[in-house]
């Protein structure tokens, strides 16, 4: 995954969130959720990062961590994006396919060692 996969848009991502769509950016802002620009250039939500939880859909649970590290370190939204969706040796694989697998303490750990 060296991209995401498939894109929803604001408006898609709310009503499977079951939320209003202005929420959307609240949760961006709360790193719970970030955008990335559609083949059109309109704002898009990568579909892995709303999954399907005990009580319906959700944002992936442990992203908020890995979010709210980067933007710690500096890393600017665009650049958020970049690494997780590029290969890292360290992990093996982009930091988005370990967070989807449930891999977060190890990419967070690769993440913390960015700041430095």
């Amino acid at each position: 995954m060296s991209a995401p996969t498939s894109l929803l848009s604001p408006d898609e991502a709310a009503r499977l969130l079951g939320i209003e769509p202005r929420r959307i950016k609240q949760l961006v802002r709360d790193h719970q959720l970030f955008l990335v620009a559609a083949p059109d250039g309109s704002p898009a939500i990568p579909e892995e990062i709303i999954t399907k939880g005990e009580n319906g859909w959700e944002p992936l649970w442990n992203l908020p961590g890995t979010l709210t590290l980067l933007a710690d370190s500096g890393f600017s939204p665009e650049e958020i994006v970049e690494w997780l969706y590029r290969p890292e040796e360290v992990l093996g694989e982009t930091p988005m396919e370990a967070l989807v697998a449930g891999r977060h303490h190890r990419v967070n750990a690769v993440a913390a060692t960015l700041a430095w």
